[in-house]
């Protein structure tokens, strides 16, 4: 049986790890009906969404897994410097083990969104910001958006739709 930490670092090593052959499909082979099949449904990021969960649950059940909430409310006071706070909460292991599946998901999340938008649009060379948005995020999504823009193609709507009646 795994311990606690034993099993936070299998969760973050399955959302590190899980992510990159999902991305490859994306990258290497976005118009295939096998990527298709696996990035088309929400599925594999709702998957790797319970993996994080778990983590936080693990991570704040452990002993003194809570007072991290304490430096994350000074992270949001405008009178303390939000860098020091974020310096402080990245000094607890099991902060850092919820932060990277966090930022991995949701990167994956928006670069899920980019490549379904790209199968509509058609943009050129959406594997570059596919690339970006799987190394450092919200710049992947900028250069996608530069790519439709700069093409004719617009802004993207990744997956929005005006609602017509509510």
């Amino acid at each position: 049986m795994l311990t606690a930490p034993e099993l936070i670092d299998l969760g973050v090593r399955v959302d590190t790890f899980a992510p990159q052959f999902l991305w490859l499909a994306m990258i290497a082979a976005p118009r295939s009906d096998i990527t298709a099949r696996v990035m088309g449904p929400i599925g594999p990021v709702l998957g790797l969404s319970l993996v994080h969960l778990a983590i936080v649950l693990l991570a704040a059940s452990a002993p003194g897994g809570t007072e991290p909430i304490l430096i994350f409310a000074d992270v949001f006071d405008p009178a303390q410097n939000q860098l020091d706070g974020m310096v402080r909460l990245f000094e607890v292991r099991d902060v850092v083990a919820e932060e990277r599946p966090h930022v991995l998901i949701w990167g994956l999340f928006v670069g899920r969104a980019s490549w379904l938008d790209s199968l509509v649009r058609g943009p050129p060379f959406t594997w570059s910001a596919l690339l970006l948005t799987n190394g450092i995020g919200p710049p992947g999504l900028l250069l996608y958006t530069l790519l439709c823009l700069a093409t004719g193609r617009g802004l993207p709507t990744l997956g929005y739709e005006e609602a017509t009646t509510i």
